[in-house]
C-alpha cells in the first residue's frame, strides 16, 4: 500500500524514534492490521520523508537523454515514451502522476531507476553508459545481475563475478555451497578476466562499483544456479 501521510508527532527514546503518522481522509485500521504477524510486536512498514527538494537539472537531463535513446531504438515518439514510462512507473509503485518540471528529488531518483531497469530488461543501448545515468547504484547493480548486463559496459550475457572474500575457490564445492550472503557482480567476459588479472580495487574505485549480496531465494528466482556463478 502507498498513501500520502503526515508525521504529526515524534519522540526519541533509547530504542529509537516513535512516530505518530496521520493518513488524511483514509480509514485503514482493518486493512493495515491484517498484515500483523502473530507473535510479532508491531507491523513492518517503510517511511519515506519528503524533504521539499525538487528535481535537479542533472536528473532531468538523465531522464530526457535516456528517453531519447529508447525512442531511437524502438522508433516511438519520445513524448509518448516519456508518458508511457511515467504511467508505468506510477502503476508499478502506486505513486500519483507527476511532472518532470517540479516533482521531488526522490520521485525523480526512483523514476530514473525505473527507466534504467527498463533498458536493462529490454536490452536497449544507450549513447552513454547506464552506470553514468543511474541515481541508485545498488538498484542498478542488482538489475545488472538480474538481466546479466555488465555493470561497466552494459554488454549482455555478462558473467557473474564473486568479489574478493566471496570467491569459490579450493575447498568450496560449487554444487553444494550456498551463495547466500556472498557479494556478486555482473561483468562482461573481458572485464571479468581483467578484474581477475589486475585486481579489483583500482577498477572498482574508478567506476564506483562493488559487489552486492542477493538472498538465496532471489538467487533461485533469477536463475543463478551454482554452475552459472564463476
Amino acid at each position: 500500500m502507498h498513501y500520502f501521510s503526515r508525521i504529526t508527532k515524534l519522540r526519541e527514546t533509547e530504542k529509537g524514534t516513535d512516530l505518530i503518522v496521520t493518513i488524511p481522509g483514509e480509514k485503514l485500521g482493518r486493512q493495515i492490521y491484517k498484515y500483523k504477524i502473530d507473535g510479532q510486536d508491531g507491523i513492518d512498514a517503510e517511511i519515506r520523508i519528503n524533504d521539499g527538494r525538487t528535481i535537479t537539472v542533472d536528473q532531468r537531463k538523465k531522464v530526457y537523454a535516456t528517453v531519447r535513446d529508447i525512442s531511437a531504438f524502438i522508433g516511438d515518439d519520445p513524448e509518448y515514451l516519456k508518458e508511457y514510462l511515467k504511467y508505468d512507473y506510477c502503476a508499478t509503485t502506486g505513486e500519483e502522476y507527476f511532472s518532470l518540471s517540479n516533482c521531488s528529488v526522490t520521485t525523480a531518483r526512483n523514476f530514473i531507476s525505473h527507466i534504467i531497469d527498463f533498458i536493462l530488461k529490454w536490452d536497449i543501448p544507450l549513447t552513454d553508459k547506464a552506470l553514468n545515468r543511474t541515481e541508485d547504484i545498488d538498484r542498478y547493480l542488482y538489475g545488472c545481475v538480474k538481466y546479466r548486463k555488465c555493470c561497466i559496459t552494459g554488454k549482455p550475457n555478462a558473467d557473474i563475478h564473486h568479489v574478493t572474500g566471496s570467491r569459490v575457490g579450493m575447498g568450496r564445492n560449487r554444487k553444494r555451497m550456498s551463495h547466500e550472503g556472498l557479494k556478486l557482480m555482473a561483468l562482461s567476459r573481458d572485464w571479468h578476466n581483467k578484474v581477475h588479472q589486475e585486481g579489483e580495487e583500482d577498477i572498482f574505485n574508478l567506476y564506483k562499483i562493488y559487489g552486492i549480496i542477493i538472498d538465496n531465494e532471489t538467487l533461485v528466482e533469477l536463475g543463478l544456479t551454482h554452475k552459472d556463478i564463476t
